[in-house]
């Protein structure tokens, strides 16, 4: 009869250890699931942590098969699929934690390790910060380091041996960069993730909307996130000349401005001014739209975007991820000088009813040429005292009327769509634009924060074509010019915006600079950035023999000198190595209160130690008798030397 294989039992420390590494690369999920799975988690968890410390006997899989299908059905319920980022994720934390009710032996421990892995890997798939990078990086540091105390001699016997342990997985780990490197920059990029996961069914949505209520664009007046932020390529305009145009509102019903969903058409005609053309590469932070939020006015996109009959720039899918582009845009421009006529009709609309005052005012307008009615509703609101501000009441039904008659405070949604309204009042065709208005500059680039977000106008005016009129800067030029934070008092203004120019500005700039470095080169690098690296190395093409050259040669370079490394390491002379690691036992034990006297040899030195650390005799003994072996009789033992040395914690 065959005999059964018995598996080594795994110990309580080594269970601690894998529960810890694992609970920390999971930590970040939990932000993102439902609290019931989180508390599921926790008691799966925590029951585990009691059946260790108990020493008592697991659950049976006729218990634990009907908790995982409970939880994997809770999962379906809260997700509608199993699948995607989301529901993936959750399924394979359930089984996780399922699984560490079942793990006994040496082997399923080391096969939840490997899981970890791969679980730090899944985090990736929401957020690729590098904040959040050096954080999964140490999850990474700990599974490692478990593994190698895993695979010693002393393993999880005492904690002083940890930082022996941690030791070890940094050297591996450091080991491993150069490699991780060269391949970066050398293996051929693809376009999207090596693997298709389907799309969870809502996302995360940021900054701008499709439509424009009052109160909209305030709110975000508090939201110091970045939006994008943008490197020109040569030179910079003028702040006020930054209209970062989105969203472009044509539909009013009376309380809110949207987007007309009849879909757009090809661009107008458009003549531009090319001494006014500027270059310049946007990185996109995820907002789950269209809108590229180019310069008004674009003239070269990517080539999956394109300008509609708005004049807005769209992508050919929602913004998902963070994106970088190029694209061109000419600050002087005429467009769509012979417009449409059922465009003009439709920036015309207004509801049947309401805001009689307004009406009114603008009937009055009629007579006198486009270009009047502009300035005439410019110098009512100046005449008005309209006032801007972050904290605007919330107006009625008639918000027009209450807007320039009564309260006479706004944001720049308020100015915006009420000019809008009375120029349709007056005859002249309309529209709101959303989008951004300025930045920040920090250093080579500019950062545009939610806090920037802004509302203008939009007129058409016959053989000029579509005129952007900003009626806020009519009353807080000082909003355009110079940005928010001059034109709002500074309680009002978000956490960033009320900075001065004083050290924790400075040091969260710095930071901004390597957050966008790390965008622009570990996130944006993309297959078109890796084609521009690889020609100034005189690659042209990934299959052409140079490729071949370069990646080749590089990677035995790295190799080759890992490999020399070590052979150094092996072959160096023994004494020399085995004084080096002595002097380092020294100092273990001077930190112990023994240090080395005037005069005093190793062996006395060790006796003297060994007298007053009765309960580490042993290991000081066995330490001093290898190191005389092999520095004096020349014997082998180096290995266990180091190992004993880095073990020792008095």
């Amino acid at each position: 009869m065959r005999a059964r294989t018995v598996k080594p039992a795994l110990g309580m420390r080594q269970m601690y250890a894998v529960m810890l590494v694992l609970a920390a690369i999971i930590l970040p999920h939990l932000m993102r699931m439902p609290l019931w799975l989180d508390a599921a988690l926790g008691l799966l968890f925590g029951w585990r942590a009691w059946l260790t410390h108990r020493q008592a006997a697991m659950p049976s899989r006729w218990i634990l098969l009907p908790l995982t299908l409970a939880l994997m059905a809770g999962v379906f319920f809260s997700y509608h699929t199993l699948l995607g980022r989301t529901g993936g994720v959750a399924v394979l934390s359930v089984l996780i934690g399922a699984k560490l009710l079942e793990t006994r032996s040496r082997m399923d421990g080391l096969l939840l390790l490997y899981l970890g892995y791969f679980l730090v890997l899944t985090n990736f798939l929401f957020d690729q910060s590098i904040s959040f990078a050096i954080y999964l990086f140490i999850t990474v540091w700990l599974v490692t380091a478990v593994l190698v105390a895993w695979h010693s001699e002393t393993a999880f016997t005492r904690l002083a041996d940890l930082r022996a342990y941690l030791w070890q997985a940094g050297l591996m780990l450091a080991q491993a960069v150069p490699v991780m490197v060269l391949l970066f920059i050398f293996f051929p990029r693809i376009e999207g993730p090596l693997w298709r996961l389907p799309r969870d069914r809502a996302g995360a949505h940021s900054g701008l909307a499709d439509s424009m209520s009052p109160g909209s664009f305030s709110n975000l007046s508090r939201n110091d996130e970045v939006a994008f932020r943008v490197t020109f390529l040569r030179g910079h305009p003028a702040h006020d000349q930054l209209y970062w145009r989105g969203p472009v509102f044509e539909e009013y019903d009376g309380t809110t401005w949207r987007q007309d969903i009849s879909g757009s058409q090809p661009a107008p005609a458009v003549e531009v001014d090319d001494k006014s053309a500027v270059q310049y590469e946007t990185t996109l932070e995820a907002h789950q739209h269209l809108w590229l939020l180019a310069l008004d006015l674009p003239t070269a996109l990517p080539p999956d975007a394109r300008l509609t009959d708005r004049l807005q720039a769209i992508a050919g899918r929602p913004v998902e991820r963070r994106q970088r582009v190029t694209i061109t845009s000419a600050l002087s421009y005429k467009s769509a000088v012979s417009e449409r006529p059922y465009i003009l009709a439709r920036d015309l609309t207004l509801p049947a009813k309401g805001n009689p005052r307004a009406r009114a005012q603008a009937a009055q307008w009629t007579n006198l040429p486009p270009e009047a009615r502009i300035q005439a509703a410019l110098r009512l609101f100046t005449r008005q005292g309209l006032t801007y501000t972050l904290e605007p009441p919330l107006y009625g039904a008639d918000a027009v009327d209450d807007f320039v008659y009564v309260g006479k405070r706004g944001f720049c949604e308020h100015f915006a769509g009420a000019f809008v309204f009375m120029m349709r009042a007056a005859g002249v065709p309309a529209r709101v634009v959303g989008g951004y208005q300025g930045g920040e500059q920090n250093g080579d680039y500019w950062i545009i924060r939610q806090a920037d977000a802004h509302a203008w106008a939009e007129v058409w005016l016959k053989g000029q074509g579509w005129v952007r009129v900003d009626p806020t800067f009519t009353v807080a030029p000082a909003r355009i010019e110079e940005g928010l934070a001059s034109a709002a008092p500074q309680e009002d203004l978000p956490y960033l915006l009320r900075l001065d120019d004083n050290l924790v500005k400075r040091v969260r700039l710095v930071l901004d600079s390597v957050v966008n470095g790390w965008n622009q080169w570990v996130i944006g690098y993309t297959p078109e950035r890796q084609r521009a690296v690889l020609r100034r190395l005189g690659i042209d093409d990934l299959a052409s023999s140079g490729f071949v050259a370069w990646f080749g040669g590089s990677l035995a370079v790295l190799l080759g000198s890992l490999w020399a490394w070590i052979l150094w390491r092996a072959r160096a002379p023994g004494p020399d190595v085995a004084r080096r690691l002595w002097h380092r036992f020294e100092r273990k034990l001077a930190r112990a209160g023994f240090p080395v006297l005037p005069g005093e040899g190793p062996l006395d030195h060790a006796q003297r130690a060994q007298a007053g650390l009765n309960d580490r005799a042993g290991e000081i003994a066995a330490i001093v008798t290898l190191y005389l072996a092999i520095r004096y009789a020349e014997q082998p033992g180096l290995p266990q030397l180091k190992q004993r040395i880095r073990a020792f914690a008095p």
